[in-house]
């Protein structure tokens, strides 16, 4: 996760990253997420089942499934 916060860190994001209580990985007021980057770019806020999101990473997931959200959890 370290790699990812570097990485919105170096495009202006300065809120501090923590995990909450329920393991969802946040940062600052918002849910990590990994997304399609050609439909969400990194830094696009999103509505969650676990409140509001912002795009920090995409996966494997994105080819097969470009309109599903993977939530950054610690558990």
């Amino acid at each position: 996760m370290s790699g990812v916060v570097s990485i919105m860190r170096g495009m202006g994001n300065n809120d501090p990253y923590w995990v909450r209580g329920d393991g969802a990985k946040m940062l600052g007021d918002y849910v990590m997420v990994a997304a399609n980057f050609g439909l969400r770019p990194r830094g696009t806020l999103v509505p969650t089942s676990m409140g509001m999101g912002i795009v920090c990473d995409t996966g494997g997931f994105a080819a097969a499934n470009p309109t599903q959200l993977d939530i950054a959890t610690a558990w």
